[in-house]
């Protein structure tokens, strides 16, 4: 499995700001580290699968509050990240996707639930 690194996540938050508007910055930087960390943690001691690293990637970024503005930008896009360096495709329409963030972000949607949409919507490339 192929994890993104901090600096990697740092550029696609820049990228987000960029595109979209909002503050450029990091608000915690434990904060961030732990959410990256929680997909490893889990693949490593769990034995997860790339739905569930996607997921865990998706939900602890939304949640985490790392960045000044655009966590839940930066939750979906490297979730997707994470689904394409490891050789898969999202199956997700962007309404789908905007949907489970905003899910993820007002505790509508708990992290099981983001593992089962994932585990729908990834399909392996190879």
């Amino acid at each position: 499995m192929i994890f993104p690194g901090k600096a990697k996540v740092l550029e696609y938050h820049a990228l987000q700001i960029e595109a979209f508007g909002g503050s450029h910055g990091l608000r915690d930087e434990g904060a961030l580290e732990s959410a990256l960390m929680a997909a490893q943690n889990r693949y490593d001691y769990e034995g997860a699968d790339l739905a569930t690293c996607a997921a865990t990637y998706a939900f602890h970024l939304c949640k985490a509050h790392a960045f000044i503005d655009g966590n839940k930008r930066v939750a979906a896009v490297v979730a997707e990240l994470v689904v394409e360096i490891n050789q898969a495709m999202l199956n997700a329409t962007d309404d789908e996707m905007e949907a489970l963030i905003l899910g993820i972000a007002d505790s509508r949607i708990i992290r099981e639930e983001v593992e089962q949409r994932f585990a729908q919507w990834i399909t392996p490339l190879a």
